[in-house]
C-alpha cells in the first residue's frame, strides 16, 4: 500500500495575519486543504487563496468568535454574545439542537463564497459524540469527506460510505516537529495508507499573539512549508504523494 498525505491548514477566517500567511503557504508551497472558519466577516485573502485552486473546506466552529446564527443559540454563547471559549463549556453547556442550529448556518453560509470539498471541527469539538453525529449528517447531506480522529468516528463514516482518511496524526505540531528537519523525520516515518495531519501556518502580529494560543509556531510552519528541500523532497521521494480530500477513494 501507498502512502498518501493531506496536509490541511486549520483557522482560515479567523485573523487576517493568519489567512495571509495560509494563502501563501498554498501559492509557494506545498499546502493543497485549506478548513474555513466561518465568521461574521468576510477574509479579504478568499480570493487569492481560492486562485491557489487549493481545496477548501468548512471548519464548524463554537469556540471561536461570535456565532452567524443571529438567534436561538443561547446555549452556545456568553452574555457578550461570543463563542464559549472552551470545548469543555461546550460539552457542559451546549443543546444538541443549537449547535446543529448553528453548524448548518454556517455551511449555508460557506456556499455563498466557496464549494466545501470536506468538513473538520475547531478545537477537537468531534470528541463529542453529539457533535461529531452532527458534523457526521452534515458531511452525508454534503456528499464531502470528513475528518475522523479516532477509530469509532472512521467507523461511524464507513457506516454511512463518507469518505475519511485511514490515520490522523497531530504529529506537526510544536516545536522541533514542525522545522524542516523535525517534519522530514515525521515523513520518513509515516504509515502506509492515507494520513491527514492538520497543520496551523501564518503570519503573526499582535492581533494574533493575544488572540491565540498557538501563535509564534504559525510562523516556523509556514517556513517549513514554502522551504525549496521539502518541496523537492516531495519531488524526489515517490513513495510519498500528496493529495487532497477529494482524492480519498476509501477502503481500497
Amino acid at each position: 500500500m501507498s502512502k498518501k498525505l493531506i496536509l490541511a491548514a486549520n483557522d482560515f477566517g479567523l485573523f487576517e495575519a493568519v489567512d495571509k500567511g495560509i494563502t501563501r503557504a498554498c501559492r509557494e508551497g506545498v499546502l493543497k486543504n485549506v478548513a474555513i472558519v466561518n465568521t461574521t466577516k468576510k477574509s479579504k485573502f478568499l480570493k487569492a487563496l481560492r486562485r491557489t485552486k487549493t481545496e477548501l473546506g468548512i471548519q464548524l466552529n463554537a469556540t471561536k468568535g461570535k456565532p452567524i446564527s443571529k438567534n436561538g443559540i443561547n446555549s452556545l454563547v456568553d452574555n457578550q454574545g461570543n463563542f464559549l471559549k472552551s470545548g469543555r463549556d461546550l460539552m457542559l453547556n451546549a443543546k444538541t439542537k443549537e449547535v446543529e442550529r448553528e453548524f448548518h448556518t454556517q455551511v449555508k453560509k460557506a456556499k455563498e463564497s466557496f464549494e466545501p470539498r470536506w468538513i473538520c471541527c475547531s478545537d477537537e469539538m468531534e470528541n463529542n459524540p453529539k457533535i461529531f453525529k452532527i458534523a457526521l449528517e452534515i458531511a452525508e447531506l454534503e456528499k464531502i469527506p470528513i475528518r475522523t480522529l479516532f477509530r469509532w468516528q472512521k467507523d461511524a463514516a464507513k457506516a454511512k460510505n463518507i469518505k475519511t482518511a485511514d490515520h490522523f496524526s497531530e504529529d506537526f505540531y510544536e516545536e522541533p516537529s514542525i522545522t524542516l528537519p523535525g517534519f522530514l523525520k515525521i515523513l520518513k516515518n509515516l504509515k502506509n495508507g492515507i494520513t491527514d495531519m492538520p497543520c496551523r501556518p501564518g503570519s503573526i502580529n499582535k492581533k494574533v499573539i493575544e488572540g491565540c494560543q498557538y501563535s509564534w509556531q504559525r510562523e516556523i510552519e509556514l517556513s517549513t512549508l514554502v522551504n525549496e528541500k521539502l518541496k523537492m523532497f516531495f519531488k524526489e521521494n515517490q513513495s510519498i504523494k500528496l493529495i487532497k480530500f477529494s482524492e480519498i477513494k476509501n477502503y481500497e
